[in-house]
């Protein structure tokens, strides 16, 4: 039988995709401590109701495996010849937040224009789990005879959340995947085909700064909380570039951006807008390419700032960070533990069999890295598997209101040629 002939079944497809997206609301994970966790049984249910004449007439097998109530991992089995795997791992059932305010369309539930496919979580992740859910169903449907067993574990929890044990890391912490050691394991949650052979690893931080309060008609009588949180923030940036410049080995393996250290979020404390304020709080977060430690940057970092001396910052006009009666302070602190990115194997029969699917299907794509973070992938290459990376979606559309995936990407990703490489 051979695989490469075989096509994405649009109507199943886009059932089992539009099945998920009319809950799509509910399988939202916020970090936010305040709001309710995502239901991804409501998902895998629709994964689950497909699947369920092929699992009852012994062609295939679905198990759901749940750490926490409505919160299941579906792991899907294809038996082939031998105990030998192909696996695709890390299509998700929950998506990251989304504004209705921020869209055009409505972001929870399946909008078709033409060959795209908008609502949130189309390309991240909903989509991808629709394309293993056919891909299962017609091997189970063509009784495909194969040397090797094919397994999809489509998993909860994968963005960032508050929540912990629930998803993959359980998953390899109680030994539910640890046959799949025996095969490639392929990382389903990417995009643009690539494939995807680095990411980075990341870091979070926070800046606390203390100034004096002054009426803004007498600024030499103040420091300025922001205006030296903003100077201290340029400082740890010229630090961290002179001492993380982008590696050599970048270049080598395509990275779309070097390390960087950046500020994303500042808040300062101000009841109106002629009082010079007292504290201001930035904080940002690190993407290191994979040669460089997320830990010592965190270390360095530190240190930096607590050797800083604050009078030699820059100051304008009347401004100044130190006075008799008082001197501005600044105190790093570090978010979360830092997690370090990988650099895919590109000689192991895994992604040299990737490499050859896309090229079958695209062409044109080619290999790139990405200082976007996949912790779990870095887990999983730790712990002794042979991972590698794609996904068939919109890399500019990930987790952008308007998301939107092309039917066309979906069936150019059918995962058949990696299953024909190896039989």
């Amino acid at each position: 039988m051979d695989l490469t002939t075989w096509r994405l079944n649009d109507e199943r497809f886009l059932r089992v995709l539009g099945g998920m997206m009319a809950v799509c609301e509910h399988l939202q994970n916020s970090p936010l401590k305040d709001k309710p966790p995502p239901q991804e049984d409501l998902a895998g249910d629709v994964v689950c109701k497909e699947l369920e004449p092929l699992v009852q007439a012994g062609r295939l097998q679905v198990e759901r495996v749940r750490y926490a109530e409505g919160r299941g991992n579906l792991i899907l089995t294809y038996p082939g010849k031998t105990d030998r795997t192909v696996a695709f791992v890390g299509a998700h059932l929950d998506v990251v937040p989304a504004d209705p305010a921020e869209w055009q369309r409505p972001p929870f539930e399946l909008q078709i224009e033409g060959d795209r496919l908008y609502g949130r979580g189309v390309t991240d992740c909903l989509g991808h789990v629709a394309v293993l859910t056919d891909l299962f169903a017609q091997l189970a449907e063509s009784e495909a005879a194969l040397d090797h067993t094919v397994v999809g574990v489509i998993i909860a929890n994968e963005e960032m959340s508050h929540t912990h044990g629930i998803g993959i890391g359980k998953l390899v912490k109680e030994g539910k995947l640890a046959h799949l050691k025996d095969g490639p394991l392929y990382w389903l949650d990417s995009a643009n085909f690539g494939p995807t052979i680095g990411t980075a690893g990341m870091a979070t931080w926070r800046l606390v700064v203390e100034g004096k309060v002054a009426h803004s008609g007498f600024p030499h009588n103040g420091i300025n909380a922001a205006e030296l949180a903003f100077e201290a923030t340029r400082a740890l940036q010229a630090w961290f570039y002179r001492n993380y410049p982008p590696h050599p080995k970048e270049r080598e393996y395509g990275f779309l951006a070097p390390s960087s250290l950046k500020p994303t979020r500042v808040q300062i404390e101000n009841d109106t807008l002629t009082k010079i304020p007292a504290k201001a709080v930035v904080e940002g977060d690190i993407r290191l390419t994979p040669w460089y430690s997320p830990q010592e940057v965190k270390e360095g970092a530190r240190a930096f700032i607590n050797s800083l001396d604050v009078n030699l910052l820059p100051a304008l006009g009347p401004s100044r960070y130190r006075l008799d009666d008082a001197v501005g302070t600044v105190k790093f602190e570090a978010l979360g533990a830092p997690g370090g990115g990988i650099a895919c194997d590109r000689t192991s029969p895994g992604y040299l069999a990737l490499a050859e699917a896309v090229a079958a299907v695209r062409p044109e794509a080619k290999p790139f890295a990405l200082t976007g973070s996949l912790p779990y992938v870095r887990f999983l290459q730790n712990h002794g598997f042979d991972v590698q990376i794609t996904g068939f979606g919109r890399l500019d559309t990930y987790h952008a209101p308007n998301e939107f995936a092309e039917l066309a990407h979906m069936r150019e990703g059918f995962l058949c040629h990696i299953l024909a490489k190896f039989g």
